[in-house]
Formats: C-alpha cells, sequence, structure tokens
C-alpha cells in the first residue's frame, strides 16, 4: 500500500504529481521475469490500479502494459537474416496475456486494466472488425473467422479464440466479486460486445447484434446460462444487502453485512445503491434473454420500462461512457482512508519506539545510521549464501569482433562449421544412394522369389452310376502342370534386403545432430553480424571479409550439398544475401565471379544474379570475350544468362567508351554470330537472338562510326556462309532499311506514303555519303569473283544465295536514295547547264 500512499502524497501542492509516481511504480514492479505470476507482485500492482482508477490515471498504466504486451506477442522481437533455415513454430498455445487462466478474482483491479490493455490492442490491430466482418458477411463460425483475420492480417501470434474479448469480459464478470465496485462496469464491458450491432460498419442495413454468433458452440452455450444465473446470484446478493441497517458499535455482533468480497467489514454501502445494483442485473438478465435483440426486428423505445432503453440504446450505439452512478466510490475512498491512516499509525510507532530505544540520536548523522540499519539487520535470520553458479556453455558460439573484420581469421572460422555442413549433405547423399542401390536390388530381385514347375498328380475320379449299374471303380485322371514354388533362399535375400532398407530408413529420418544445427546458426550469425556491422560502418576490410565468405561458401556448394534440400536453401539463403550486399555492384569481383561461373557452369543459375559487369567498365569489353569464348552448343544456356547482365545501353551511356574499345566488342559480337552459324540450333537461339540485338544497338550507337565495319565484317563472313541471313535483317532494320523499295516509296511521292518510322531512320543514319557505299559493294563483289577461284568458275550467287533477297534489298535502297539525292543536286543548279552523273551502279 506504500505505492497508493506514494501516489497521494505526490498529488499533494508541489508534488511531481500522480502519473509520474504511477508510471515509478508500474516499472519497478514489472522489470522482474515473470511479474505476471508472482502473488506479492500482483497484490501490490492491484492496489496501484485502484488508486490509477480513483485519480483517473488508468491511462499512463495501460500505456506501459500494452508495450510490454506487445512485446510478448512478438511485435518488436529481432528476426535473423537466414530465419528460413531454423524456425520454431509452437501450435495450440493460448495467446500470452498478463492474467493467469480465463479470469482474476482475486486482483480485479489489475484484471480491470489488463483487460481494457488488451481491448485496445485488439482494436488497434483490426481483429475484431475482421473477425466480426467475417461472422457478419460470410456467416462463418468463430473458430474460422478467427484463422481468416489472422491470414489477412498476418499477425505474429495466431490468437486463441479464448483470447477474443468478449469472451475475456464475459469470464472475467463471473468471476468478480459481487460486492466489487468494478462489477457493474465489468458487466457493462461485456454488453458492449455482446450487443454490438456491426452492420453499418460493413455496408449494410442496421441488423441484429453480433453476440450470438459468438456463443454457437455448446461450450459458449452453458457460459451464457453460467452468466445468467450469475447475475441472478448477484442481484439476491445487493437485494439481501439492502435489508442491511448500519450499526454504531462494531461490538454488539449485529453489525455483520451480507458482503463477503471486498468491503471493509466496519463499512456498509448505501441501501439506494444497492437497489440500484438489483435493477441493473435484472436488466442485464432481460439483455441476455432477449433473442428479438439478436435478430434485429426490435424497436427500442416501444420496450417496457424494466429493458432500460435509455441505456440500452447507449449500448448498441457503442457508446464508451462509464457508468459511474452504480460504482460504490464513497467505498473507495473508505478503503484509501483506512490504508491512509494505517500508514501514518505504522510511521509514527515507529519513529517512537526507535526514539525511545535511542535516546538521542543523531538521524542526520550517517555513521549511526548505518548502525542503524545494521542493528534491525540482526534482527531478522541471517541470509543464506547464493546458490553456486555453474558454468554453462552456450549452444552456439558467440561471434567475436576481431573475426568480422579480419579476413583470415573469419574463414578458418567458418570452414569449421562449412565442412560440417558438406559432411552431412555428403552422408545425406550416400543413403539416398544406398536406398536406390536396395530398392533397385530388391525390384531386381522380386521376380526371381516365385518360379514354375513341371508337376504331375493324379486323381481319383468316382461316379454315382446309374439306375441299374452299380460304379465299376473310380477313375484315375492323371494332370501335368507347373505350380508355383517359393524360393527360399530368395525369400531370405528379400528379408534381409527390407531390414536393411528399414534400418536406412530409420536412420536417414532421425533429426540432424546438435552439431550441423550448431553449425548451421553459428554461420547464420555470423552473416547476420557482418552485414549489420557493415551497414552501420561500410569499411573496406569488412567488405573483404564478405567477399572472401562469398567465395568460400561458393567453394563448398557441390553436387551433394545440391542434392540435399536443407543444405541447399541454407547454402542458396547465405550466397544470396551476401551477393547482394557484398558482390554485386562491386568493380572489383566481376571478373572473379564471371571466372568461377565458366570454370563450373552448374553454379550459374546460383550466381548469375550478383554478375554486373557495367560496375566495371574498363573490363566490359574483356569480360564479353571470355563470354563468347565459351560459347557451345552445351554452354548456351549459361551463355544466354550471362548475356543477359550485360547492359549495353547503360555502358555507352554512361562509359561513353572510345571508338577503339567499341571496334574490339563488334568485333566479338561478330565472332559470336559467325559461331552460331548459317542456321543456328535451337539450342544456341536465345543467345543469337540477344546478340543481334547487341550488334545492332553498337551499329547504331554514333552513327556511322561502325557503318564500313558492318560492312566489311558482313561480307567478308557471308562469302563464307558463316554468317545467318537474320543478322543481315536485323542491321538493315536498325539502318532504315528493312522494308523493300516498293513498300518504301519514293522519296519523290508525298511523305505521307512512306513509313515516318522508316523515313526518320534512314534520313537520321543514312547521309548523301554513305549511300554511295553502293560504288564499295560494287567493287567488293568484282574483287570477290577476281580473287576467288570458286568465285570465278560458279560465281557468287554459289555461297550469296542464302543473303540474296537482303543484299537486293539493300542494294535496291542504296541505288534509290543515290538517285533521289542526284535529282536534288541537279535541280538546285543553273538551268542550261549539261553534267552527266557517273557512277557505277551495276
Amino acid at each position: 500500500m506504500i505505492s497508493s500512499i506514494h501516489v497521494f502524497l505526490s498529488s499533494q501542492p508541489n508534488g511531481v504529481g500522480s502519473t509520474a509516481v504511477l508510471e515509478f511504480w508500474v516499472q519497478v514492479l514489472t522489470s522482474q521475469q515473470l511479474w505476471h505470476r508472482d502473488r506479492a507482485t500482483l497484490f501490490l500492482l492491484d492496489h496501484l490500479c485502484k488508486t490509477a482508477f480513483q485519480y483517473s490515471q488508468e491511462d499512463c498504466v495501460q500505456k506501459l502494459l500494452y508495450q510490454q504486451h506487445k512485446n510478448a506477442l512478438g511485435y518488436h522481437c529481432d528476426k535473423g537474416l537466414l530465419s528460413s533455415l531454423v524456425s520454431w513454430i509452437v501450435a495450440g498455445n493460448v495467446t500470452p496475456s498478463f492474467i493467469e487462466g480465463n479470469a482474476n478474482s482475486s486482483q480485479v483491479w489489475f484484471s480491470w486494466v489488463v483487460l481494457n490493455m488488451e481491448s485496445i490492442f485488439e482494436e488497434d490491430s483490426q481483429l475484431r472488425r475482421v473477425v466480426e466482418g467475417e461472422l457478419v458477411i460470410n456467416a462463418l463460425t468463430p473458430d474460422q473467422a478467427l484463422k481468416k483475420a489472422q491470414t489477412q492480417l498476418k499477425l505474429p501470434i495466431v490468437p486463441s479464440l479464448q483470447r477474443l474479448m468478449i469472451y475475456r469480459w464475459a469470464h472475467q464478470a463471473l468471476a468478480t466479486p459481487a460486492d466489487h465496485p468494478l462489477m457493474p462496469l465489468i458487466w457493462q464491458k461485456f454488453f458492449l460486445l455482446y450487443l454490438h450491432r456491426p452492420g453499418p460498419q460493413y455496408g449494410l442495413p442496421v441488423d441484429g447484434c453480433i453476440g450470438r454468433r459468438f456463443f454457437q458452440s455448446a461450450a459458449h452455450i452453458n457460459l451464457l446460462n453460467e452468466m445468467k444465473q450469475r447475475l441472478i446470484e448477484v442481484a439476491d446478493f445487493h437485494h439481501a444487502a439492502s435489508k442491511a441497517l448500519r450499526v454504531d458499535s462494531p461490538a454488539d455482533g449485529s453489525d455483520r453485512s451480507p458482503e463477503k468480497g471486498s468491503c471493509s467489514p466496519d463499512y456498509l454501502t448505501s441501501p439506494e445503491l444497492h437497489k440500484e445494483l438489483v435493477r441493473l442485473c435484472n436488466v442485464f438478465v432481460l439483455w441476455l434473454e432477449e433473442e428479438s435483440f439478436q435478430k434485429g426486428d426490435t424497436y427500442i423505445p416501444s420496450l417496457p420500462k424494466q429493458y432500460d432503453a435509455y441505456r440500452l440504446a447507449k449500448i448498441m450505439q457503442n457508446q464508451q461512457d462509464l457508468w459511474m452512478e452504480f460504482v460504490n466510490v464513497e467505498l473507495i475512498h473508505h478503503e484509501f482512508r483506512e490504508a491512509l491512516n494505517l500508514w501514518l499509525q505504522l510511521q509514527l510507532e515507529s519513529h517512537t519506539a526507535s526514539s525511545t530505544s535511542a535516546g538521542q540520536t543523531d538521524f542526520a548523522n550517517p555513521l549511526s545510521a548505518k548502525e542503524r540499519i545494521m542493528k534491525n539487520l540482526k534482527k531478522f535470520d541471517t541470509p543464506k549464501p547464493p546458490l553456486p553458479l555453474q558454468p554453462v556453455k552456450a549452444p552456439v558460439p558467440v561471434i567475436s569482433s576481431a573475426s568480422l573484420i579480419s579476413q583470415k581469421e573469419a574463414i578458418q572460422l567458418m570452414r569449421v562449421d562449412l565442412n560440417i555442413l558438406q559432411q552431412h549433405a555428403k552422408t545425406a547423399a550416400i543413403w539416398e544412394s544406398q536406398h536406390v542401390a536396395l530398392n533397385s536390388e530388391i525390384l531386381d530381385t522380386v521376380p526371381k522369389l516365385f518360379v514354375n514347375r513341371e508337376e504331375q498328380i493324379t486323381l481319383h475320379l468316382e461316379c454315382r452310376g446309374s439306375s441299374n449299374k452299380g460304379c465299376q471303380g473310380a477313375a484315375l485322371l492323371t494332370v501335368q502342370f507347373e505350380g508355383k514354388h517359393k524360393n527360399e533362399a530368395v525369400s531370405q535375400q528379400l528379408h534381409a534386403l527390407r531390414r536393411e532398407v528399414r534400418q536406412l530408413r530409420a536412420e536417414a529420418t532421425k533429426p540432424p545432430s546438435p552439431g550441423v544445427v550448431e553449425a548451421a546458426v553459428h554461420v547464420e550469425n555470423f552473416i547476420t553480424a557482418l552485414i549489420n556491422i557493415y551497414k552501420v560502418q561500410p569499411l573496406p576490410a569488412i567488405q573483404k571479409v564478405g567477399i572472401s565468405l562469398f567465395f568460400t561458401l561458393v567453394e563448398y556448394v557441390c553436387d551433394e550439398t545440391q542434392r540435399n534440400p536443407p543444405t541447399r536453401q541454407f547454402f542458396s539463403s547465405c550466397i544470396e544475401i551476401l551477393g547482394q550486399v557484398f558482390i554485386s555492384g562491386t568493380k572489383s569481383e566481376c571478373k572473379r565471379l564471371l571466372q568461377t561461373i565458366l570454370q563450373n557452369r552448374r553454379l550459374c543459375t546460383l550466381l548469375s544474379p550478383y554478375f554486373t559487369p557495367v560496375a566495371s567498365p574498363n573490363e566490359f569489353v574483356t569480360l564479353y570475350e571470355k563470354v563468347v569464348a565459351f560459347l557451345s552448343e552445351e554452354n548456351s544456356d549459361v551463355v544466354f544468362m550471362l548475356l543477359t547482365k550485360f547492359d549495353l545501353t547503360q555502358w555507352l551511356s554512361i562509359t561513353k567508351p572510345p571508338l577503339s574499345e567499341r571496334t574490339r566488342l563488334l568485333e566479338s559480337i561478330h565472332l559470336a554470330l559467325n559461331a552460331c552459324g548459317l542456321e543456328p540450333e535451337e539450342d544456341i537461339l536465345m543467345p543469337f537472338n540477344i546478340f543481334c540485338k547487341h550488334w545492332t544497338k553498337l551499329l547504331q550507337y554514333q552513327f556511322p562510326d561502325h557503318y564500313s565495319d558492318f560492312l566489311r565484317l558482313f561480307v567478308q563472313s557471308s562469302s563464307e556462309q558463316l554468317l545467318s541471313p537474320d543478322c543481315w535483317k536485323a542491321s538493315l532494320k536498325a539502318l532504315g532499311c528493312g522494308a523493300s523499295v516498293t513498300e518504301q516509296g519514293s522519296f519523290k511521292k508525298s511523305d505521307s506514303t512512306r513509313s515516318p518510322v522508316l523515313r526518320d531512320a534512314a534520313e537520321a543514319l543514312l547521309s548523301a555519303e554513305q549511300v554511295e557505299t553502293i560504288e564499295w559493294l560494287s567493287t567488293s563483289f568484282c574483287k570477290l569473283r577476281l580473287t576467288s577461284v570458286d568465285f570465278g568458275t560458279f560465281g557468287l550467287f554459289s555461297k550469296w544465295s542464302p543473303y540474296v533477297a537482303e543484299v537486293n534489298t539493300f542494294l535496291e535502297y542504296l541505288t534509290e536514295r543515290l538517285i533521289d539525292t542526284e535529282v536534288v543536286s541537279l535541280a538546285e543548279e543553273p538551268v542550261g547547264s549539261n553534267r552527266i552523273l557517273a557512277g557505277n551502279v551495276s
């Protein structure tokens, strides 16, 4: 009760205020572990909550309990980066609460504050709104509605059904003593939920109350019956209490009140309040029994007087104002005055006793104060020594700060754990291989279990004879057939094989050893700590540790770790988080990562997401050349994944590489196109399309830098039929001359007769000088025929037949552009001038 006196004194003038003192005591009492299970702590908190109610300061207590409640539910728990590997799911437990069981009949004031706090949490989390919506709209059971609400709201902990506030208030109303001042308010809280009409909240018309939808099962219907019986008992109690008389002397023996709960033995509540509580309990009974409230076909103003239509309307309108007229405030003040007088009396007695024994004691002297304290302590039993400490080894080694910045120490530390995990995967792979081998052997052996052997038996067939003649004897029939015979040796072999399979299965299904779990958690903790410290302090030393750890993990990825699902998931998660933080976008690691992928192509899917060649612009072309050199039909999928990481547009726009670098890249792409061949195979078609796309982008960049290279390389490759015609098509389309002359129309015609896209592309790329390259093409074709014996004998068509259509389109376009350009030039010359157009257009 010292806390209540402390609050009283702090609320006096020049005091610190009741709020600060209440918060202080709540924090002190709730700072210990499992404080809500300690009776002494709950006793003090109950008096503290009673004082908070008296001073209207419940909010400050609720605020502190609210935060602790959220922590208990896991709303502020730290989660590891790789929690997908080690996740503990505890199902079927009741949601944590500071009230043990369904209700608390001893600390009602404390229960009042806790339930109000949990009601706020239920509203803030929108759990009540969603559950009521499912009950009203989809007509689900409370259990189904709760599961659907948890799925929709994604709550950290699945709330249990009995922790819904409508049931909590119901159980607390049953447990609250009949004479407790909070009894009417607790019932009011229950009926605010039971008679709530949520229809308009979901766009539905005003309908019945929600209460009965929560009480559908047999257990909940029985709970309603118990509540009705409890209200009748409480009404009878207050009816009897209203007959009691206040007496002057407590010594008569006639002053015993019927109230056996929280009232002081020398205090009687006014009969008028008892009568009001009797009437209120009878009203509550009617509200529980009335079925029409649940159906929504009741006109409240027309109800009889005993239904208390005024308060019923307030309840159904969800008005939260407490009915303080039913609270025995006089009793609360009386009990507080008693506690204050007792405290003052104890203080006075203690001061008098100490003054008498000490005589003229100097209370201001610290030395005498120490002597008094030690003397008083000697009056009590000597405290027992503390229990001896048992050294407990941490289940997982602690991550040292030095290992996070030391590359050598970190790798040595992690290799120990990774060796354990890899060995576990190899053991699992051996079990799998053994299981497959045993199953195959069983399948091969089963057909040998039974064999057919030729047998012969003699059957004796007797006839019944005719009416005149008797049977002369049984007929002897010899039957030959192949009978089934079991091979006992094979049967024993199968029995032994199946026994081995059972033993192997039992061994393989055992939980992993503690060492494996410890190694996995230790690696996860190390990576989590490394990334957390790197986000705060991105030091180069920490980055080097992260990079080294990434490639160390990659070293440990093998066929066995990929075949075993747990280790596959673990290594993939580790590599993913390290790759995102330390590898992706890191200039120095592009070449090393590419080399790792090319050396072990089965890692491409795992590592390619973190390959960012644009981060190393100086090595961009070199990296591209390595990928081109790796191209083959067997590696087409790897090459395709790597090519998708080369962002050519970004490299050209940001880096603005010199002509020499671009020419190197162009020649490398041309080499790749040649490797794809005249008719690319289906397996190599995807990388071929990307090569074509990169070729056209480079051709269009700063045109006409690569126009002559394009003609030279394509004519050279086409002469040997190394190039696909699709390369010509893509290039001509990029130059704006992909369509035939007939489709494009003449420059002399209106602009509306030509495609704007083709016209703009052609005018933007091919100038008059480039159009005149028709002469270069003619000369090149002429030289080919003169320099090559095959071309001289069989003509150009023998090799150029696949490209005739594209070359024809290109020459038609160039010829027309050349003629149109000359016509415009002649039109600008003075009239009467004579000039002969010279040019080789053959």
